[in-house]
């Protein structure tokens, strides 16, 4: 019974042991809402309003809209316990709470606004026009799942303007460059109101107090935006970074030589090294006092491949061709959970609430029993290995690096002729990003702001085939394993 409710949007769930019927939601004043996060007051910067303007407008329709952004995305958090009430919502972009959507209706009109707490004065980047392209093709959907015959025409309205009340169409504002708030009793650039929403990336957003004047209208100034900015050959020029590591430790690893190991990733736990063993079906687990490492292993019935901590007894491995995924308690040696992916599962990274699994050609977010909350649209590439650290992103493919924020927007790409066989990833604490090339036998180093590199270790540093890389940000110590040979070591 339940799963039929679900499936008619009759109940939603939240979590592993919370539901909500979207249609018994409370109620709530729209004013007292914006109130409890602070979108009314100056730090918080908003996007236009994009009003879906209905002809005839089902009560009903707002139940399914809501619950479709409840699985796509994590209700908001208030004092009262979460911002989900009756015709309006409010959902967090990503999982460091800064950029959030605001989700409403009125009697023919439903209206979103996304909303950014940054005091960066980012801009939104390619978000909103997802969102846009996703709720018309759900709308869509809705139409032909429940046959029903709606139509709504788009309009758009000024950020801290009354969304249901004279908003603009789309045609009226494509056509001219202007056009006078009624409300606020002035003129508005057409283009400010319409283009956060419709495919153009948004660098700031526009401050209401400033009009842009006819100078600035023929000769707006050109900046490199945040996708080209970094792809540009200086910026990825060579740079005499300020780290430097040494060698500490060096762990023989094959036992026996009579084994074949594949060594693909690595992780530090509280019981020591661990590294997946793909030709054996294995995690290896390397338990040092500083002297003599003493080997142990945990047979699994998968061959894993990539490997995140999720707390300090238990690993997540995602077993790749197996299209499954194991969580591990290393203490007790037991597989607390096997969840079976719908595709070939590569990199994954564990931000402290949810999983982020590479899936084919997207990045599933998912809690710890393989609930789908949402998925990540790649900026392009087939990506193979992720890390997941606050409000953003590192994924890469063989020849490129991407790091993203939350939402899949592009912050900047490295990409360099001299590496073209890159196998994992990870972030010290001051965002740099270490990736090891296999062919090249290197650690390469990339500045926080992708703009800069610098080989951290070579051939000479006994890298031969390197693949797995994992930086100890506790101890300020970084892990790298050799794939086909014998030896893992620790750099500080």
């Amino acid at each position: 019974m339940h799963a039929v409710m679900e499936k008619l949007d009759i109940l939603v769930k939240i979590d592993k042991y919370y539901c909500i019927m979207p249609s018994m939601m409370p109620s709530a004043n729209f004013e007292d809402v914006c109130k409890q996060f602070g979108i009314l007051t100056e730090k918080c910067k908003r996007t236009s309003w994009l009003c879906f303007k209905f002809e005839f407008l089902p009560p009903s329709f707002f139940n399914h809209l809501s619950a479709w952004f409840i699985r796509k995305y994590n209700p908001s958090k208030v004092d009262s316990g979460i911002a989900l009430y009756r015709g309006i919502c409010m959902f967090d972009i990503g999982g460091s709470g800064w950029k959030k959507i605001l989700v409403t209706m009125s009697t023919d009109t439903i209206a979103l606004q996304v909303v950014s707490f940054s005091e960066e004065q980012e801009g939104f980047g390619n978000t909103c026009s997802y969102i846009h392209s996703d709720v018309t093709q759900l709308i869509e959907d809705i139409k032909e799942r429940y046959k029903v015959k709606i139509s709504f025409q788009l309009h758009f309205k000024c950020s801290d303007g009354v969304f249901h009340k004279d908003a603009f169409e789309y045609e009226i504002l494509t056509s001219n460059k202007e056009c006078y708030c009624f409300q606020h009793k002035k003129v508005h650039r057409s283009d400010q109101l319409y283009s956060p929403w419709m495919n153009n990336e948004v660098e700031m957003i526009p401050d209401r107090a400033t009009k842009m004047t006819k100078q600035d209208d023929n000769n707006p100034k050109k900046e490199p935006t945040k996708d080209t900015a970094f792809t540009l050959e200086e910026a990825s020029a060579k740079y005499n970074i300020p780290i430097s590591v040494t060698l500490s430790q060096r762990f023989i690893i094959n036992m026996s030589k009579n084994e074949n190991q594949d060594i693909s990733s690595c992780i530090k736990t509280n019981y020591g090294v661990v590294l997946t063993d793909r030709s054996n079906k294995r995690l290896i687990i390397c338990q040092s006092d500083g002297t003599t490492p003493c080997i142990d292993h945990i047979p699994l019935s998968y061959s894993p491949c990539y490997i995140t901590g999720i707390d300090s007894n238990t690993v997540a491995v995602s077993c790749t061709n197996d299209k499954t995924i194991l969580l591990i308690n290393i203490s007790t040696r037991v597989v607390n959970n096997e969840i079976k992916t719908d595709g070939i599962c590569d990199g994954l990274s564990y931000d402290g609430n949810y999983l982020y699994v590479i899936i084919w050609t997207a990045i599933i977010v998912m809690d710890l029993t393989g609930q789908n909350i949402r998925s990540i649209r790649l900026p392009e590439g087939e990506f193979y290995d992720i890390t997941v650290e606050r409000d953003r992103m590192v994924c890469l493919d063989n020849a490129s690096i991407y790091c993203c924020s939350l939402d899949g927007q592009l912050l900047w790409k490295f990409e360099n002729d001299q590496f073209q066989d890159l196998r994992r990833v990870t972030i010290d604490h001051e965002w740099n990003v270490y990736v090891t090339d296999n062919k090249k036998n290197a650690v390469v180093v990339i500045t926080d702001n992708g703009e800069h590199y610098s080989e951290l270790l070579t051939a000479s540093d006994g890298l031969d085939g390197p693949y797995g890389i994992y930086f100890d940000k506790k101890e300020s110590v970084c892990f790298v394993c050799n794939r086909l040979g014998d030896n893992a070591f620790i750099f500080m």
